[in-house]
């Protein structure tokens, strides 16, 4: 995966990275300097750099957390005991280990926020095994979804937002995703009560309108939430409609800690509750304040993994043979919640990484098989009759599921992009968008790319898609920067949309992959000169990761 850093790129980068808990080193480039951020499973582990004075000891001896002397001595273990940087820094006392977690994460913070600030550069994802990772490395208390709300928080151009939103009459609802939804994500005043407002039924422009606040600060707000993956658009669309009358916006002094102390109303998505319904009271994980309730949620992760391979998929959710749909999606929203990754941000579970990421992925796994009536009757019948348990919950541990043939998944998805492109030259869209979206991500190589512009090519044909369209031209130009129908087809969208120096950025890439591009050349020769550079530290240099208050 690599390509190049462009507006609003790097948010939804990280967002793929985290909810795909990818492990690997996301690099980047700008003339001589080299910025390097490390993934495990999601996380962001820690930040290196070529550039002398923004490496982590330099950095802390900047800020004062650290004198030069004891950088001196740490550099030299570094060099002979051939020790990480942070255990040589531990051994001398020069932090704790609760003090060097919170220094690493904020240089993995400056790190992007350097990245951030460039108008230029590449980037480039170097997946590596899980155990490419040690073991020994320093549990960081950072979110990746804090991080990537706070890049959105500082892009101060409001027509970036605003291209970015993409169509404002599309309704809005909360991730069915838990991965995504119990995100231990800190949150503004602004973004806690924009949240607050989504329901399920509201289009982003009727949310804009009900807020009470300034329409490019909401704006801005969705855009985060969307990139942070809490907030999805559902499919539906709604026409517009005269503003409704608005409620009274968040006190400036309000604050909302995290989601996991201030969830939306709803817990059991998609729906929304019935309309005058009291919400259903939701039971946030405790927080490890006190040394009783630490122990109590630690013997709760630590059970909950050992007896992993012990049950089947009803008791990991803990319910009984005979559960209905509902209580099934019920409990697994609830447990999710409770083992999601992000706990191990906690003081006194951040040993509990792996055990938590085993929890919360078996509990999907689960899921996934129960709630398909199909998927459901299949296993039950694998599993046999029902034990002689009062719970109902069979006595024997679930057989595994018989994995798909990949190379029979493969060729399936490969005639399914060939009909996608036959459906589209007979200029039916929405047949050959049915085709296309689920056999792009699973092909590969010149077949997804084909799959992917004809996909972009369908979903141009509706104005309200036209984001979508941008958003696998994007795909296939970040696997194959030498892609020249990508390319050409992002610079036309840019165009039509009044981003002229982005278009003419997108052909001119064209111009340097194929100089004798007819339609590129006469465009490019058309277009007006530049205008003039903006004054030192204005425009958008800066836009990026300026501290809240």
């Amino acid at each position: 995966m690599k390509g190049i850093l462009e507006e609003s790129v790097l948010p939804g980068l990280m967002r793929d990275l985290y909810v795909g808990r990818k492990t690997g080193v996301l690099h980047f480039a700008h003339g001589e300097q080299r910025y390097s951020v490390r993934f495990q499973r999601g996380h962001l582990v820690n930040a290196t750099t070529n550039v002398t004075e923004d490496r982590l000891g330099e950095m802390l001896v900047r800020e004062r957390l650290l004198s030069q002397a004891n950088l001196e001595k740490a550099t030299g273990m570094v060099i002979q005991e051939k020790k990480r940087l942070g255990q040589a820094l531990l051994e001398l006392e020069a932090f704790d280990q609760d003090g060097l977690e919170r220094a690493i994460a904020r240089h993995v913070h400056e790190m992007l926020g350097r990245v951030l600030a460039w108008n230029e550069g590449t980037w480039e994802f170097a997946e590596e095994p899980e155990t490419a990772v040690g073991t020994d490395e320093i549990t960081l208390k950072l979110s990746t979804g804090d991080v990537i709300l706070e890049a959105v928080h500082g892009i101060h151009d409001p027509d970036v937002i605003r291209y970015a939103l993409g169509d404002i009459d599309r309704v809005l609802a909360l991730s069915t995703d838990p991965l995504l939804r119990f995100q231990n994500i800190t949150l503004t005043p602004t973004d806690g009560f924009v949240l607050s407002r989504v329901d399920g039924t509201l289009s982003a422009r009727e949310i804009i309108q009900l807020a009470g606040l300034a329409p490019e600060e909401t704006r801005k707000s969705l855009f985060g939430l969307l990139c942070t993956g809490i907030l999805a658009f559902s499919g539906g669309v709604k026409k517009p409609k005269a503003a409704p009358q608005r409620p009274a916006p968040p006190s400036p002094s309000g604050v909302v800690p995290s989601l996991a102390v201030a969830p939306p109303p709803v817990e059991a998505p998609p729906a929304p509750n019935p309309p005058g319904a009291a919400p259903r009271p939701v039971a946030a994980p405790a927080t490890p304040g006190e040394d009783g309730v630490a122990s109590q949620r630690r013997k709760e992760i630590l059970d909950a993994f050992e007896n992993l391979k012990k049950r089947n998929h009803y008791e990991v959710l803990g319910l009984a043979r005979g559960a209905t749909e509902t209580q099934i999606k019920e409990a697994y929203f609830r447990l999710a919640r409770s083992f999601h990754p992000d706990v191990h941000h906690g003081a006194s579970l951040s040993d509990l990484r792996d055990k938590l990421e085993a929890v919360f992925i078996r509990l999907g796994e689960a899921y996934e098989v129960l709630r398909s009536a199909t998927s459901r009757a299949t296993y039950e019948a694998r599993l046999g009759p029902t034990g002689s348990s009062g719970s109902g919950a069979p006595k024997d541990p679930e057989p595994p599921a018989p994995p798909p043939d990949p190379a029979e998944e493969l060729k399936k998805a490969e005639l399914a992009v060939r009909l996608g492109e036959k459906l589209l030259e007979k200029e039916k869209y929405w047949d050959a968008i049915q085709a296309l979206e689920p056999a792009v991500p699973v092909v590969q190589g010149r077949m997804k790319q084909r799959g992917r512009i004809a996909l972009a090519r369908c979903y141009l044909k509706n104005p309200m898609w036209a984001k979508r369209a941008e958003e696998e031209l994007l795909a296939a130009a970040r696997e194959d920067p030498k892609f020249i129908d990508a390319h050409f087809m992002l610079g036309t969208i840019y165009k039509e949309r009044g981003l002229n120096s982005r278009a003419l950025a997108m052909f001119r890439k064209v111009l340097e992959l194929k100089p004798d591009h007819e339609e590129a050349l006469v465009i490019v020769a058309s277009a007006p000169p530049p205008p003039p550079p903006p004054e030192e530290g204005g425009g958008l240099i800066k836009r990026l990761f300026n501290k809240r208050s």
